[in-house]
């Protein structure tokens, strides 16, 4: 491929595409500009940062700016066919097709793929019944050593309205009850509790051949010691070496990463992107995969991303020419942390009015990146939008100081019912 001097980054105006923004932002002799669905008030400040309306504004857009290449991010525009618009319009494109999407947005679907190719998965039972899903958990739930999870096979905007990791069988059959009732004509996956330590295991795959991004672990509970409902996320911590042991790190290869990527062969899926894939890792050091994600983690890429010692623009160009070279392009020996501000009520209440204002984010010095998430500007005050506000991003070798000066500068802000977690830790996963 030709050098790359001009992208269009096309997204939802999240904390991902501000990442991606102002990690392009670091390149030189690039032009770039983002396309943006939703405002973020702290891109606003980016003379490149551009709000369409729809997929036919950015490709009137593109026609214009003639770009060497698009890039999508966000599940939603990769399930609604973005990235065949674009390509239909004569655009190179780094994204997944709606078909290949469906290996996120449809777990039965990706759960019969992984069987099919013989790849570790916790057991599962499929169910489209409230009724027929709370007698399979009177059932089986003695049989099992820690009981289920709950997942809806159907997009939602809402964690807590898709995901549940119930304690009791009283507690699960109300569950089940609760996620019917907040999807409509949905199915939910019965899958098999498996106890261990989880990692987002993040690879960037071109024609068969793939590196492995640097680690990442995410929180998703809302509480500390990981405790309260599912949120999209609270906040990730990536390091730059390589963690795990070999033995490890031969298992994630040999089990998870090489069989997927077989399977994509065998069943001729063309899969040329970044793949997430939520991996849990038993006291015995057995890797299961939780479920495949078809685009970056978010917060994890926002962690990941801060690790980068080489522009984004070069990542891309060796994704396309040698991608060995990726795994020198991040910074030994430094933790990078990012952790997500909430608003008041997120995410048990879906709130559609936001009145609270954010003050003292010009306090905050530059060593921390802000990316926004859910937050605007109305009539001259900067308000959330959503439940993720924004989130603080730092980088150092020192975990614990880089922690402490990210919880420092959450104390410059004033909102009122700010919540962030606090008791990030460095990673930690099991080793055989």
């Amino acid at each position: 491929m030709k050098k790359i001097k001009k992208i269009i980054l096309y997204g939802q105006g999240n904390g991902r595409d501000h990442a991606n923004h102002l990690a392009l932002m670091k390149s030189k002799n690039l032009q770039f500009c983002s396309l943006l669905k939703n405002e973020n008030v702290l891109m606003n400040k980016y003379k490149n940062v551009y709000y369409i309306k729809s997929i036919e504004d950015a490709i009137k857009f593109a026609k214009n700016y003639n770009p060497d290449l698009v890039i999508i991010s966000n599940r939603k525009d990769l399930n609604e066919g973005a990235t065949e618009k674009f390509r239909e319009n004569g655009f190179k494109v780094l994204g997944i097709t709606k078909e290949v999407a469906k290996l996120e947005t449809e777990k039965e679907y990706a759960k019969k793929f992984m069987q099919r190719n013989n790849i570790s998965t916790p057991k599962y039972y499929v169910t489209g019944s409230f009724e027929d899903g709370a007698d399979f958990l009177k059932n089986n739930w003695n049989k099992t050593e820690y009981g289920y999870v709950l997942k809806v096979d159907q997009l939602s905007r809402n964690s807590f309205e898709r995901t549940s990791v119930p304690e009791s069988l009283e507690n699960a059959i109300q569950e089940l009850n609760r996620l019917f009732n907040s999807t409509s004509n949905a199915k939910i996956i019965i899958e098999e509790r498996i106890i261990g330590k989880e990692l987002s295991l993040h690879v960037l795959i071109n024609n068969g051949k793939y590196t492995i991004l640097p680690l990442v672990q995410d929180y998703k509970k809302k509480y500390p010691k990981n405790e309260g409902p599912m949120t999209a996320g609270t906040a990730s911590v990536a390091q730059g070496e390589n963690f795990f042991k070999d033995e490890l790190y031969k298992k994630l290869k040999n089990e998870i990463i090489e069989p997927t990527l077989n399977g994509f062969i065998k069943e001729k899926i063309e899969y040329n992107y970044i793949l997430y894939i939520g991996v849990i890792i038993t006291n015995e050091g057995k890797p299961y995969i939780l479920e495949y994600n078809t685009r970056t983690g978010n917060p994890e890429w926002l962690a990941i991303l801060g690790l980068l010692n080489k522009p984004l623009n070069k990542l891309l160009e060796a994704y396309y020419e040698n991608i060995d070279k990726i795994s020198t392009f991040w910074k030994k020996d430094y933790y990078s942390i990012a952790i997500y501000a909430f608003s008041s009520g997120y995410p048990e209440t879906e709130r559609i009015f936001f009145n609270e204002e954010i003050q003292g984010i010009n306090r905050i010095e530059k060593s921390i990146d802000i990316l926004g998430e859910h937050i605007v500007e109305r009539d001259n005050r900067v308000i959330p939008s959503g439940g993720r506000v924004f989130a603080l991003r730092k980088i150092g070798k020192d975990f614990y100081r880089t922690k402490r000066h990210l919880i420092k500068s959450f104390n410059k802000i004033k909102m009122n019912g700010l919540y962030y977690r606090e008791d990030i830790e460095p990673i930690s996963i099991i080793e055989s």
